[in-house]
């Protein structure tokens, strides 16, 4: 088990924002590749971690990371939809820091 107790965000906080804040969401749209979410919840809860990033908050995106994740969907020979469900096989680092597309760290 890791523990999180004390983790810090990976760039520098605004002076105004110095406690930590947990955000708990199902989904988080952060990566396109990273499908850990389905929609409007997913592209929210990514929008306020990406929102937080920018204001320099200290807060931290806590979520599930499951195994075979959403599918990805495909079609049929007759162009039915088909859901295919393929297992993830991430190896994240330890620490791993992601850039926001379009921001500086």
């Amino acid at each position: 088990m890791t523990d999180f107790r004390n983790y810090k965000v990976p760039y520098e906080l605004a002076s105004e924002y110095s406690k930590s804040v947990a955000y708990f969401s199902m989904e988080f749209a952060i990566h396109q590749p990273l499908k850990i979410y389905s929609g409007g919840l997913g592209f929210l809860s990514g929008s306020h971690l990406r929102s937080a990033f920018e204001l320099r908050q200290n807060l931290i995106g806590i979520g599930i990371l499951w195994k075979y994740g959403y599918y990805d969907q495909g079609r049929n020979q007759d162009q039915t939809l088909k859901p295919e469900w393929y297992e993830k096989n991430l190896q994240l680092p330890r620490r791993h820091r992601y850039q926001v597309y379009g921001s500086s760290p």
